[in-house]
């Protein structure tokens, strides 16, 4: 065993596998000591052994040993650009609204669009108004007990909408197609969507409003 085990140990039990900055990282550390071990040395040295993975400058995640847990991509996400949510298929995949499985974990947040790529996936975040950043957002806990935010489904297909380039929707029965055929979405959980979240959504973006307005009406429609 390495001198620097207990160090590791040290590591997760002060931070978990929440992302930690640069300076918090040297701040856990003891100033340089008899063998001329700096902060920085240490925290390269466990970058080299796999206990530090870093996420962007300036960010890193302290990765738990085997068996002894594991560590939230959707956390990391809010970590890496904050302001941010998790949303979009991300987020439609997990509630079981579309079926696919999806590696890219995406997110919304208020500064300019962007990706990042690290050990731990690919992460985009793409931009949206201020006013509408707040609509039809929770808080989710994940297994090692932290929280992270995150759209709830309603929010995640506004997103998905108003995002996409190339959609044009001008019926409700394109809208339903669109859901149906191009998402294959399950109209089950569709049809006892949050409402009020849509048309939120839809009053505070200039894109894609038409689009959500027919997204409310579809939905209205089959509950008829």
């Amino acid at each position: 065993m390495s001198i620097f085990d207990p160090m590791a140990t040290s590591l997760i039990k002060q931070f978990g596998t929440v992302p930690v900055n640069m300076h918090a990282l040297k701040s856990a550390f003891k100033p340089r000591n008899k063998e001329g071990w700096s902060p920085m040395s240490k925290i390269a040295f466990l970058q080299r052994n796999g206990t530090l993975v870093r996420l962007r400058r300036d960010l890193y995640l302290c990765l738990p040993e085997e068996g002894e847990g594991t560590y939230s991509r959707e956390l990391i996400a809010n970590h890496l650009l904050h302001p941010s949510y998790v949303s979009y298929e991300t987020v439609l995949s997990r509630a079981g609204v579309i079926p696919e499985r999806v590696a890219l974990l995406k997110s919304s947040c208020m500064k300019r669009s962007k990706v990042f790529d690290n050990a731990t996936g690919r992460y985009e975040y793409i931009q949206v108004p201020e006013a509408y950043f707040p609509i039809g957002l929770t808080r989710q806990k994940t297994e090692e007990g932290y929280f992270y935010l995150t759209a709830t489904p309603e929010k995640a297909l506004c997103d998905l909408i108003v995002s996409s380039a190339n959609l044009r929707i001008q019926s409700m029965k394109t809208m339903r197609s669109y859901l149906e055929e191009y998402l294959r979405a399950d109209w089950d959980m569709i049809s006892e969507m949050n409402l009020s979240i849509i048309r939120a959504c839809a009053e505070k973006t200039n894109k894609k409003k038409n689009e959500l307005n027919f997204l409310e009406r579809t939905i209205c429609r089959e509950r008829v």
